[in-house]
């Protein structure tokens, strides 16, 4: 999974249709820091080029028996977030 949107770079430049990820998890049930990476197209991500920018999130995880995997959470928690709001889901 991962998502899409316009979005507009910290250098003030704008990208259509960027392709963003979960890329890193790491932390426990207590709290769970995500790196989203985000890149020109995903075909850019496909043909390993790098990322545009990236960006840190902290989130607390359901751990409740049926409760989805930290990466799909994650992408949950994101999508709760105003700079988010617009994004679609990319099903890989």
């Amino acid at each position: 999974m991962a998502l899409s949107q316009s979005i507009t770079l910290s250098n003030g430049l704008s990208v259509n249709e960027a392709y963003i990820r979960v890329d890193t998890v790491n932390g426990y049930k207590g709290g769970l820091d995500i790196s989203v990476n985000s890149y020109v197209s995903q075909a850019a991500f496909t043909q390993g080029q790098g990322y545009i920018e990236q960006s840190l999130y902290h989130f607390i995880p359901s751990v409740e028996e049926g409760s989805e995997n930290f990466i799909k959470q994650g992408y949950d928690y994101l999508k709760t977030l105003p700079e988010f709001e617009s994004a679609i889901d990319v099903f890989e």
